[in-house]
C-alpha cells in the first residue's frame, strides 16, 4: 500500500491557491507613493510653496536696496558692510514653510480624522510614519536645493563685480558649499515638523512650535549676553548652514559639531515622533 503524501502550501485540484505574501519593501514602497501623491491633493502644500516665492523674492528685494546703499556709500562706509548673504534672510522662512508641508502631511490627519482611514491601509504604524518621513525629507531637500540655489543666484547676479566684504563669494562655484548645507538644514526641518506633528497632534500647535524654533529662536538669541547668545545660537537650526559650509560666521561649532547637531534633531524629533504615534491612540 502507499501512502499518499499531501505537501503543505501546494495547492492540489480544488483547493485555492494561497495568497501572495506582499513584501515589507513593496508595502513601504507603496505608502511612499501614497503620501507623495496626498502631498498633491493638499491645498496648504501650494500655499506654503507660494511663501517659498515670496520669501525668495523679498530677499532678492532686500538685497537689491542693500547694494543702492553700498553704492551710495564712502569708502570707508562699504568696509563695513555686513556680507550680503541671502541664505540668511531667505531660508529660515523657506525652511519653515517646507517644515510646514512635513507637519501637515500628519498633523492635518489628527485634525481631520483621515488619520484612521491611512491606518487600516497601512496597519504598521512605523511603516506608515517612515514613508511620511520620507516624503517630508524628499519635499525638504527639493525645495531647499531649489530655493537656495534661486537666492544664491540672484545674488550672484545682482552683486556683480563687487568686491568682499559685501560680496561672500570670490567665484561662483564657491556658492555651492552653501546651497547643498542650506537644503539640509531645510530637509532636517521638515522631518522635525514631521516628529513634532507627531506628538502634538494639533495643526496649530505644531505650526507654532516649528515656526517658535525656527524664526523666533534665533531672534530671542540676540537679546542673551554674547557667550550665551554664541553657545545658544550655535545650535540653532537657520546658523547651522553657515556652520556646515565652513564659510566665515560668528558661531562656535566645527562643520563636523553642526553635523552631530543635524542629527540630534532627526534622532529626537523622529524618536520622539514615533514613541507617539506607536503608543497613543490614533483618535
Amino acid at each position: 500500500m502507499t501512502a499518499e503524501r499531501v505537501h503543505s502550501g501546494t495547492a492540489g485540484p480544488g483547493r485555492d491557491a494561497a495568497p501572495a505574501a506582499v513584501s515589507g519593501v513593496r508595502v513601504f514602497r507603496d505608502a511612499v507613493a501614497a503620501e507623495w501623491c496626498k502631498l498633491g491633493t493638499l491645498r496648504s502644500t501650494y500655499a506654503f510653496l507660494a511663501g517659498c516665492v515670496t520669501a525668495t523674492l523679498f530677499g532678492m528685494l532686500v538685497l537689491y536696496f542693500l547694494i543702492r546703499a553700498y553704492d551710495r556709500s564712502t569708502s570707508a562706509e562699504q568696509a563695513n558692510f555686513e556680507t550680503a548673504d541671502p541664505t540668511v534672510v531667505v531660508m529660515p522662512v523657506v525652511a519653515f514653510f517646507l517644515g510646514s508641508i512635513g507637519a501637515m502631511s500628519i498633523a492635518s490627519e489628527f485634525t481631520t480624522g483621515s488619520i484612521g482611514p491611512g491606518l487600516l491601509a497601512v496597519p504598521q504604524r512605523l511603516v506608515l510614519l517612515g514613508a511620511k518621513a520620507v516624503t517630508a525629507a524628499a519635499v525638504g531637500l527639493l525645495g531647499g536645493l531649489l530655493f537656495a540655489l534661486l537666492a544664491d543666484v540672484g545674488a550672484i547676479l545682482l552683486l556683480g563685480d563687487r568686491p568682499a566684504p559685501l560680496n561672500p563669494w570670490q567665484t561662483w562655484t564657491d556658492v555651492i558649499p552653501t546651497v547643498v548645507c542650506a537644503a539640509l538644514v531645510v530637509l532636517v526641518t521638515g522631518v522635525l515638523g514631521l516628529g513634532l506633528g507627531a506628538v502634538l497632534r494639533s495643526t496649530a500647535s505644531t505650526l507654532v512650535s516649528l515656526g517658535g524654533l525656527v524664526l523666533v529662536s534665533p531672534i530671542f538669541a540676540h537679546f542673551l549676553p554674547t557667550a550665551w547668545q554664541l553657545r545658544f545660537g550655535s545650535i540653532l537650526l537657520p546658523n547651522l548652514t553657515p556652520q556646515l559650509a565652513g564659510s566665515d560666521h560668528p558661531w562656535l561649532l566645527s562643520p563636523t559639531g553642526a553635523a552631530a547637531v543635524l542629527v540630534g534633531y532627526v534622532v529626537v524629533g523622529l524618536g520622539a515622533g514615533a514613541c507617539s504615534f506607536r503608543r497613543r491612540d490614533a483618535s
